[in-house]
């Protein structure tokens, strides 16, 4: 009888490893040459900018609703000659609305959402350490965090809808916990949908914490199945998992 090793767990990663990063998975899922591509929070663009550089062809659609974040978009794509970009200065949802409650935050743009920051979270490392200096230090934190505005949200099936969109090899949503309002809003138009891949925060640095059944009650009836755990940020003060990055595929 003939057997096959397997390898160990750690001998199968590393081999992985050899094979595979992000970008080569999605193009192994992606064939289209020119690709449409829907980036939700956008942010700065350099989603965008890795897009452009793997499939230099694609058609992509920016949901971005802070504007200093389509400022600096728009500077890279002045700086790269990216063309193709469709930019929404809307947030993206679950209900087409106007002037909806949004929280930015001093410490970077890449924080914003319509989640709180959870000023008692027991897993921030950053605030674990503030508080193991001194209340004045943690106070200061707190004053830049939080910060109300008010931006509109559209829903994708309504945009893809006018748009004439017929389908979307690729969304990506990174929206720090408003990812099942993203996927609700596609509605019937999520099985137009190939590849998703999206940001699942698992702990409680934000007043809504997240697990894998939020998502996958609208994307497991549509059809997709979880393909890869892109990346995991493990938390080094109590041994957590953070939040993970993960790619659907649709059958």
């Amino acid at each position: 009888m003939v057997t096959y090793n397997v390898g160990t767990s750690d001998e199968r990663n590393l081999e992985y490893s050899k094979k595979f990063n992000r970008e080569q998975v999605l193009r192994r899922l992606i064939k289209e040459k020119n690709p449409v591509i829907f980036d939700v929070g956008a942010n700065d663009g350099l989603s965008l900018q890795e897009f452009k550089s793997w499939w230099n062809g694609s058609i992509v659609h920016c949901f971005e609703p802070q504007e200093e974040c389509l400022s600096l978009m728009e500077k890279r794509m002045r700086d790269l000659s990216i063309s193709d970009v469709i930019l929404n200065k809307v947030a993206v949802g679950d209900k087409t609305e106007k002037n909806v409650k949004f929280f930015s935050h001093e410490l970077t743009t890449g924080l914003s959402g319509f989640n709180k920051i959870n000023i008692n979270s027991v897993d921030s490392i950053r605030i674990d350490e503030l508080k193991k200096e001194s209340n004045n230090k943690l106070e200061e934190h707190y004053s830049k965090l939080n910060h109300e505005r008010f931006v509109d949200i559209l829903r994708l099936d309504e945009y893809m809808n006018n748009a004439g969109i017929n389908h979307v090899d690729l969304l990506k949503i990174d929206t720090q916990g408003y990812e099942p309002e993203v996927i609700s809003g596609l509605g019937e138009r999520l099985s137009d949908v190939n590849v998703i891949v999206t940001e699942l925060m698992l702990y409680d640095y934000y007043e809504r914490s997240m697990s894998f059944s939020d998502i996958e009650l609208y994307l497991l009836p549509a059809g997709f199945k979880l393909y890869d755990i892109s990346s995991i940020s493990k938390n080094p003060m109590n041994g957590r998992t953070d939040w993970v990055d993960v790619i659907y595929v649709r059958n």
